[in-house]
């Protein structure tokens, strides 16, 4: 009897640890609020493989918002003068925020790339050290760690 009572709790616990292996519970969906960008600040198509890594984030925490600021993202021109062309997802897993910049597949398409500041409001995030890993035009996630 008593083999047969821990038999069946090792399988209830290898079960339930199966199931909490492939659980995605950690991972949140936030959605971001406020998103805005600028019109191009320059274009450059000829220059666009000489930049290794013109991003810049600037990130500011007050009382639960973060409200970031990306520098030179990357965009199609078309999308550049559409205000709300840029989609922001952000996905949290702990204490990283995967953020996810795209152009609206709808946008009209121009024969260029421009520079522009993406700008977007994360709200209900506890003070600590967040690393922000920013999904955008580049083939490589660009990383940022900050403290607030």
């Amino acid at each position: 009897m008593k083999k047969v009572f821990f038999l069946s709790a090792m399988s209830v616990f290898l079960l339930l640890t199966a199931i909490q292996c492939g659980n995605k519970d950690n991972e949140t969906k936030l959605n971001p609020r406020n998103v805005h960008h600028s019109k191009c600040l320059f274009h450059t198509d000829a220059d666009a493989k000489y930049l290794e890594d013109p991003d810049s984030v600037d990130v500011e925490y007050v009382n639960g918002t973060v409200h970031v600021t990306h520098y030179n993202l990357l965009v199609n021109c078309g999308t550049a003068q559409i205000e709300g062309g840029i989609n922001v997802t952000c996905i949290r897993n702990g204490s990283t925020i995967d953020i996810y910049e795209r152009e609206d597949e709808n946008n009209p398409q121009a024969n260029c790339i421009c520079v522009v500041n993406n700008e977007f409001d994360i709200n209900g995030l506890k003070s600590g050290t967040y690393t922000f890993v920013f999904h955008s035009w580049y083939p490589e996630p660009q990383s940022f760690t900050y403290t607030f």
